[in-house]
C-alpha cells in the first residue's frame, strides 16, 4: 500500500545510545540484550524521575529513547505528561519512539504531535521491534506523513474535547464539587444530604446544578465524565 512505511535492517549512527525508558523491567532487559547483540550500546533509565533522565541524556552521545507511555514524575513528584518529555528530549536532537499497551491513543496522538518518530505496540514480535528500533536510530521514517498526519489530527481533537470539558468543570461551584466527589464515591442523595447536614431537597437542586452545567443527563453520565479527566 502506498502510506505504508517498509521497514529495513539498518544499523544506527556508530556510537548512538539507545535509552530504555521502560516501567517493565522484563520487557526492557530483552530489548536491551537484543539491541546489544545487534552491536547496539543500549541501557535502561529511570522514567520515575524525568528530570534525571534529562541529566542522563545530557551525559550521552545523542541517539534513541524508547518511551513507555506510562505517566512519569519530575522531581518534585509531579506527573508530568511525556508529550512534555518527547517535547525536551527533541530539544536536545534525541529521537523518541514510544511504546504503548493498550488503549492510550490520547497520549498517543499527543507524543507524535510533540515530534515522537513513531509508535510500536508492545504486543509486537521482537524482530520488529528491534526493526522499528533500528530505522528511527539510524534516522529512517518509520511512519508515513500520513499517518503521521492522522495522529496530529487525533491530537488536536482531543485538545478540543478537553478545553471544553475544563470549561464545563470550571462552572462549578466549590459545594458542587464536593458533591460531585461523594457521587464519584457512590454515596447516594440521602448520604450526602446526612454528610453536609442539609436537606434532601438542597442536595437534589445541586445534583441537577451539576448535570446542566456538565451538560449531561444523569449522575452516570456526570460521574463517567469526571472519572474520565483524573
Amino acid at each position: 500500500m502506498a502510506d505504508e512505511v517498509r521497514l529495513v535492517s539498518s544499523r544506527p549512527a556508530r556510537g548512538a545510545p539507545v535509552l530504555l525508558l521502560d516501567g517493565q523491567e522484563m520487557f526492557s532487559t530483552v530489548l536491551m540484550m537484543a539491541l546489544r547483540v545487534s552491536g547496539v550500546d543500549a541501557l535502561r533509565g529511570d522514567l520515575v524521575d524525568i528530570d534525571a533522565v534529562l541529566q542522563q541524556v545530557g551525559r550521552l552521545p545523542v541517539g534513541l529513547v524508547l518511551l513507555d507511555l506510562n505517566r512519569g514524575r519530575n522531581g518534585h513528584r509531579q506527573q508530568v505528561n511525556p508529550a512534555d518529555l518527547v517535547s525536551a528530549l527533541r530539544a536536545r536532537r534525541w529521537v523518541v519512539l514510544v511504546v504503548s499497551d493498550r488503549g492510550g491513543e490520547d497520549r498517543i496522538a499527543a507524543a507524535i504531535a510533540a515530534g515522537a518518530a513513531g509508535v510500536c505496540a508492545k504486543s509486537s514480535s521482537l524482530e520488529h521491534l528491534l526493526a522499528v528500533m533500528l530505522a528511527a536510530s539510524a534516522g529512517r521514517p518509520v511512519m508515513t506523513e500520513a499517518q503521521r498526519q492522522g495522529w496530529v489530527a487525533r491530537d488536536r481533537g482531543y485538545r478540543a474535547s478537553q478545553r471544553d470539558q475544563t470549561r464545563r468543570f470550571d462552572r462549578l461551584s466549590a459545594r458542587e464539587r464536593e458533591v460531585l466527589a461523594l457521587l464519584i464515591a457512590g454515596q447516594r442523595a440521602t448520604a450526602i444530604a446526612e454528610h453536609f447536614v442539609v436537606s434532601m431537597a438542597t442536595v437534589r437542586t445541586q445534583i441537577r446544578a451539576i448535570l446542566v452545567k456538565l451538560e449531561v443527563s444523569s449522575q452516570l453520565e456526570a460521574v463517567a465524565l469526571a472519572t474520565h479527566r483524573q
